[in-house]
């Protein structure tokens, strides 16, 4: 029978929310590493982390090697692991599939699909392959199979739908909200695949949907591609003879043709049997000593690529940056919009950017990668319990255009918004606070580092977001949530006279967020603290001058 119910995006006019059990669900959480869902031991503390860290979904791999070592042996024991594990924990699970591809590589697939290169063609990188990241001079290779290959697409959807069928057969709860279809996608080290599949491809004539999808959006394309296109208006020729050698933008779109059909393909199969959403991330290009096309993974679902994605792909229901840039404002920006929810599956622990992408972005979830690592009560935990908590307003203030998020950068002094027909101006409350009390005559205090246990993580650099940030929800246009931290909030409306009403601070318990003390005084001029991340209730007084 047809499963009950399953989680789904929901549209309202230009809104998209996940909707789980009948509830909008914001999925806030992160992705494990690499290896951790693999061995169910190693797991076995880690869920009881996840269940006590105020993080509400897990990401979590399960790759096409393990489950299938041999042609036509599926093992889904790992999964059924997974699943329960988390169900016992209290997470929901997105289910990421490594299966052909991988950051760009073909190292998941399994043994038996890596030894046959005659049934599974490579990729070939031709004469004047690029140097590409995290390799070094004398390195072992690393497969990257040829996405033009049918027989590769093939095996790996036989191997996904299975994966699928499985999980309608024992996860009727829905414990998996969402999938990822594979992970990274594109050719490192050349614009384009040289294979004979993929030259065979190259010489053939542009797909007929692509050139539909040009001459309905032209203004969302790459404009040296719509320019070219419409040079060379005739419908049978081959992409050779349309843009020759040696062009980027043509090499990337055509390799994005290739991993879109190949993942909407998987995702397609996959829904037919279980109807969960499902999306493609991305490593994002270019981007800092990664110009071109092969430097990132050329064909993946770059933004300049997203419409290529879109017209080749409809089964994929949005795509997804990987943010590990510090643009990632500028990133949020070029991924959301009406036909693109913002969904982050894996960035750097940075709470601000959570903030910035629910609040500013009306996201559909922020995730942290290596989730497992970050110590308890850290600071993207926290911030964490408080989205969880407030999850009904912050949609609803989504779909209405009542969410204000912000993340303000080091030089950044102020910003401001418009909601409910109040002006908003939020500051960086530690600048302005020096500057009181320097009025006043007083010493100002050193500033205060971020306590232990707001860092995020045991691995690396990575310290606490010591930026202000937070959101602003509009409940009416005199009641506000106020969240984050470092921040100051000043409200006006001209022609009247606005001032705090009152202040009431919002606690988080296991229970969610619940009232605590009545803010004034010296407390009022710092709402929020610039030590953790905190929430109030502002009610304002409004009268007309």
């Amino acid at each position: 029978m047809p499963h009950q119910n399953p989680p789904r995006l929901e549209r309202t006019g230009s809104h998209t929310r996940l909707i789980v059990e009948n509830k909008p669900f914001l999925c806030i959480g992160g992705e494990l590493h690499n290896s951790s869902a693999s061995d169910r031991n190693y797991m076995t503390p880690i869920w009881a982390k996840m269940a006590a860290s105020g993080v509400n979904t897990v990401i979590a791999p399960v790759s096409w090697e393990q489950v299938e070592p041999v042609e036509g042996q599926l093992d889904f024991s790992i999964v059924d692991g997974l699943v329960e594990d988390a169900r016992s924990a209290g997470v929901r699970l997105v289910m990421i599939w490594f299966g052909a591809f991988k950051n760009a590589f073909s190292t998941y697939a399994p043994g038996w699909v890596r030894a046959d290169r005659e049934r599974f063609p490579r990729a070939d990188r031709g004469a004047k392959p690029l140097k590409t990241p995290f390799s070094y001079p004398g390195s072992m290779p690393r497969p990257s199979l040829s996405v033009f290959s049918h027989d590769l697409f093939e095996a790996d959807r036989t191997a996904y739908v299975a994966l699928l069928k499985h999980l309608a057969k024992i996860d009727p709860d829905h414990t998996v909200i969402m999938v990822q279809v594979e992970n990274e996608v594109g050719l490192l080290g050349a614009g384009r695949d040289h294979s004979a599949l993929a030259e065979a491809a190259w010489n053939a004539q542009l797909p007929e949907k692509l050139i539909t999808a040009v001459s309905e959006s032209p203004n969302s394309f790459d404009q040296e591609f719509v320019r070219t296109l419409a040079t060379h208006p005739e419908s049978n020729l081959s992409w050779a003879e349309r843009f020759g050698d040696d062009n980027p933008v043509a090499e990337e779109t055509f390799m994005a043709w290739g991993f879109a059909s190949f993942v909407g393909g998987l995702a397609a199969a996959g829904k037919e049997i279980l109807p969960l959403p499902a999306y493609a991330n991305a490593w994002i290009g270019p981007q800092r000593g990664q110009d071109l096309p092969g430097q990132y993974p050329s064909g993946g679902p770059t933004a300049r690529m997203v419409p290529v994605w879109r017209a080749a792909a409809p089964a994929i229901d949005f795509l997804a940056p990987d943010i590990y840039v510090p643009n990632s404002e500028e990133v949020m920006r070029q991924y959301a919009s009406d036909s693109n929810p913002l969904f982050i599956p894996e960035a750097r622990f940075r709470a601000g950017d959570a903030f910035l992408a629910i609040g500013e972005f009306g996201g559909l979830g922020y995730n942290v990668f290596g989730v497992e690592e970050a110590r308890e009560g850290n600071q993207f935990s926290t911030a964490c319990s408080i989205i969880t908590s407030l999850t009904p307003e912050i949609v609803d203030a989504q779909r209405d255009g009542r969410a204000f998020g912000f993340a303000l950068d080091p030089d950044q002094e102020s910003t401001s918004t418009e909601l409910a027909g109040i002006e908003i101006t939020v500051r960086n409350s530690r600048k302005l606070l020096e500057g009181m009390l320097l009025d006043a005559g007083v010493r100002v205090p050193p500033a205060p580092e971020l306590l232990e246990e707001t860092v995020a993580a045991t691995h690396g650099p990575t310290p606490g977001d010591g930026r202000p940030f937070g959101m602003v929800l509009a409940i009416n246009p005199n009641e506000f949530i106020v969240v984050g931290q470092g921040a100051q909030v000043d409200f006006h409306k001209p022609g009247y006279e606005v001032e705090v009403d009152a202040v009431r601070e919002l606690v988080v318990t296991e229970a969610g967020l619940r009232k605590g003390r009545f803010l004034n005084g010296d407390e009022r001029l710092e709402i929020l603290s610039d030590k953790y991340i905190s929430a109030v209730r502002v009610s304002l007084l409004v009268t007309a001058n």
